[in-house]
């Protein structure tokens, strides 16, 4: 059996003998109470198999200190060793005996434990008991030892209805009576709440209650108390809801997990609480309402009931009606953009006619094309011809591949206008072979003088002795030509060439002889657009 003491021994107690020393950094308290050789006042204990409390005849001055103890997930059942605890601590304000074994009951036949506890002057401020199982006797007998009990838990106990049982406390503020058997909220507010003065909050979360106190219970409650929690209960109508208005001071209310809430959303939800509950101001933990939301909240309440017979309204409908007015519907603009439309597709004399999804992407839409153009959407370049824009900026070239159509606002009558890249001859064998590395090819096949003697000097060997060298030729070197002699005109100010009979210099290119390019294939665009698309007046 492991006490109390040898817990705190083995956890908080001086080690002296350490034979292993395995090199960890150690962070020393600088506390006062570490400074005087003392136990830390906040202890924790959790699952240590503590069954009883010990010998703490020489250890109690250690101990006096000592203002919280979570002992959580232990095995004590004897009320005799909690009050054992509770005596020899005596700045104790928080104890948290959740989840041990406390399930005999705490009854005037256990005088020894009374007697302890009144002897004890106990200053707590804070009992946890979640988990324990323990009885409506046993809580008021243990309850009334504290006088300045501020905060009691009682969660998954199962405990029922209080029925006759009743509690009187003038400190108690907070009580959380979650996940237990309750489905009576009358019995408790008239049993446990009414006779706690200053009670502030009440947590009924996850228990089977199915009704709210009547109005005529009502001025039995606490005026202090503000803040309810009745979420995941078994509450299923608006009218049980609406008795919250009654209450007098409630202004937080957290109500989640319904079933009757069900059919709406999250937001939903909220507009619907809020426009009937006007008292409440904070609802499920979020901020506080502020007076646009409620206004909005308002309207939109009466916007969801206008459709709705008037036998079937709630009554805060004509009290809301007479605020804000009999409210017009709003008017559903549905935003989002069309996920199909029909465009039309031009490449040359071809034009096709399709209906396009703008959620695919412009790659998408491209690998779509070459299906129908025999085009690689590598090389391939697209323009878009919006009805309006076009007339104003021309069209515009889609080159962002994963940008999606719907980005480009396509709809219904626009059109798209696809170009084939000028392609490069593709050159393959020998170098000899293909003439076309420098300089253009004659019509025989052979290559310029100009191409030739560069090859030539390309791959000429070095001679036997590097020292000595050629002898220039005379010619000049394929890479240097000489240059043209030219003279100003005067009058045009461009320089121009000093013989009659000089030739304008040849722009070369890896695409042919020629000198200037086909005017189709230069401007593409412009000449199908032209082509496709005739003025009016062209006749």
């Amino acid at each position: 059996m492991v006490s109390l003491k040898e817990s705190i021994d083995d956890k908080y107690g001086e080690k002296e003998e350490e034979s292993d020393d395995f090199g960890f950094i150690v962070f020393v308290s600088c506390s006062p109470e570490a400074k005087r050789g003392m136990l830390p006042p906040l202890m924790t204990l959790n699952d240590y198999n503590i069954e009883y409390f010990g010998d703490f005849s020489d250890f109690s001055s250690k101990v006096r200190h000592i203002r919280e103890l979570d002992l959580t997930d232990n095995l004590l059942s004897d009320w005799s060793e909690v009050a054992n605890i509770l005596e020899s601590f005596k700045s104790l304000v928080f104890l948290n005996l959740s989840n041990n074994m406390l399930t005999e009951p705490l009854d005037n036949a256990n005088s020894q434990v009374h007697e302890k506890l009144d002897n004890a002057n106990l200053a707590m401020e804070k009992l946890v008991l979640n988990g324990n199982n323990v009885n409506w006797d046993t809580v008021v007998n243990l309850v009334k030892k504290m006088p300045k009990l501020d905060e009691l838990h009682l969660s998954t106990n199962n405990l029922g209805d209080p029925g006759n049982v009743a509690l009187e406390h003038n400190a108690l503020r907070f009580l959380y009576l979650s996940c237990n058997p309750i489905n009576n909220f009358c019995s408790v507010s008239m049993n446990f709440v009414s006779g706690c003065s200053s009670l502030e909050f009440l947590s009924l979360a996850e228990c089977p209650v199915y009704q709210l106190p009547e109005v005529n219970e009502l001025p039995n409650l606490p005026k202090r108390f503000r803040s309810l929690n009745v979420s995941t209960t078994k509450i299923n109508t608006w009218a049980e809801v609406e008795k919250l208005r009654k209450f007098p001071g409630l202004d937080e209310l957290r109500i989640q997990g319904c079933p009757f809430l069900d059919e709406y959303t999250a937001h939903e939800k909220r507009m619907m609480l809020i426009a009937r509950l006007p008292n409440v101001k904070a609802m499920n933990g979020g901020s506080p309402i502020t007076s646009t939301e409620r206004e909005d909240a308002e309207r939109a309440f009466i916007r969801h009931f206008l459709d709705v017979s008037e036998d079937q309204r709630p009554g805060r409908f004509d009290e809301l009606v007479g605020v804000h007015g009999l409210l017009d519907p709003l008017v559903n603009v549905d935003l989002r953009p069309e996920m199909n439309v029909k465009i039309s597709v031009y490449h040359k004399d071809e034009c096709r006619e399709e209906s396009i999804s703008v959620m695919q992407s412009v790659k998408q839409f491209k690998q779509m094309l070459q299906g129908f153009f025999n085009i690689a959407p590598a090389n391939m370049r697209l323009w878009y011809y919006d009805q309006e824009m076009t007339k104003i900026a021309g069209p515009e070239e889609m080159k962002f591949a994963n940008k999606e159509l719907y980005t480009y606002n396509v709809i219904d009558g626009d059109y798209f206008v696809v170009d084939e890249k000028a392609q490069l001859r593709v050159l393959t064998g020998s170098p000899r072979a293909n003439s076309m590395v420098f300089g253009s090819v004659s019509p025989t096949g052979n290559t310029s003088s100009t191409a030739r003697i560069r090859r030539k000097s390309s791959e000429s060997s070095f001679p036997p002795n590097p020292r000595q060298r050629r002898k220039s030729s005379g010619r000049t070197s394929p890479g240097r030509t000489s240059p043209r002699p030219f003279s100003n005109t005067g009058k045009t100010g461009l320089f121009t060439p000093s013989s009659p009979s000089a030739k304008t210099p040849q722009v070369r290119n890896l695409f042919g002889n020629s000198n200037v390019r086909n005017p189709v294939d230069q401007h593409y665009g412009e000449f199908f657009h032209s082509k496709v698309f005739r003025d009016d007046n062209s006749g």
